[in-house]
């Protein structure tokens, strides 16, 4: 009653009281001169495991915290960007073991599917690989990609974690180019055993780099496409992901080509491919 309202505890007894209730000392308090006591939790926020997945991953960056493929830098580890459109998803990596490197693929509720081609640092090689993230809040409220992935045919395991966009990018170094020069050059699809050809041809726009090569298509058949590969000995191998007019469908590829010179001194992509799971050939022609 009124009796009880008027004996306030002093800030000793909610002290002793706030020890016994919680000894793990989760809560802080400091008494101030009056008669108000300021008590701070020192638990971790409540993780961000209930939150929704981001529908659109677009332009969002990621490093790597970790890879059962290779140790990780502390100083410089591996940053990937996103873009996403639909559920078409494409990017570009370097950082660490990675010089340059470029990814395609598709996103499918929670999951990317996404390939990958990319230069070494420490060599020329070109790695060429496949991937599947599982976008996911970590107990930190951060945003991740819990990876599986499949590098010179052997499987690996990696985490990246979403952090604030990179400044500047590195500028690709023009004199790493390949020959015969695929960067900046443009093809338009002649022939092909998946669809009839239409008078306005499927285009494709290539841009390469230390012998990966990465571009963009559309036209026909096609809403918008992207696909990236290494280029070496005059073989092209691609992966590819494209978004189907008629369908309504976005679908995943590979393809291997071969690179030729015709009389008029254009080249041209005799190319040898598997479309969601159907195969086929097609050529394209140099546009000059």
């Amino acid at each position: 009653g009124a009796s009880g309202r008027g004996r306030g505890r002093t800030s000793n007894d909610l002290m002793a009281t706030l020890d016994e209730l919680d000894s793990s000392r989760l809560i802080s308090c400091r008494s101030t001169h009056g008669p108000i006591l300021i008590c701070v939790s020192d638990a971790p926020l409540a993780p961000a495991a209930n939150q929704p997945i981001p529908e659109s991953i677009n332009d969002l960056e990621f490093v790597l915290t970790s890879s059962s493929g290779s140790a990780v830098s502390a100083t410089s580890p591996t940053r990937f960007r996103y873009h996403q459109e639909d559920h078409m998803v494409w990017g570009e990596y370097f950082g660490d073991t990675v010089a340059v490197g470029r990814f395609v693929g598709r996103r499918d509720g929670d999951v990317v599917s996404i390939r990958f081609a990319h230069r070494l640092a420490a060599s020329e090689e070109v790695v060429l690989g496949m991937a599947s993230s599982t976008i996911r809040w970590n107990e930190n409220g951060s945003l991740e990609l819990y990876e599986v992935f499949e590098k010179n045919g052997e499987s690996h395991v990696s985490v990246c974690v979403a952090v604030e966009p990179h400044e500047a990018w590195p500028e690709l170094d023009p004199a790493q180019r390949t020959r015969p020069l695929l960067d900046g050059t443009t093809f338009i699809l002649e022939e092909s055993t998946a669809s009839t050809v239409s008078a306005e041809p499927t285009r494709f726009d290539f841009e390469e780099n230390s012998g990966v090569v990465w571009g963009f298509y559309y036209g026909d058949t096609v809403t918008a496409g992207r696909c990236v590969g290494r280029y070496r000995d005059g073989v092209l191998d691609e992966f590819f992901v494209h978004h189907v007019i008629a369908s309504d469908a976005t679908l995943l590829g590979d393809s291997s080509t071969t690179l030729g010179t015709r009389s008029d001194g254009r080249l041209e992509l005799i190319e040898e491919f598997v479309l969601d799971g159907v195969p086929g050939k097609s050529v394209c022609v140099q546009v000059v």
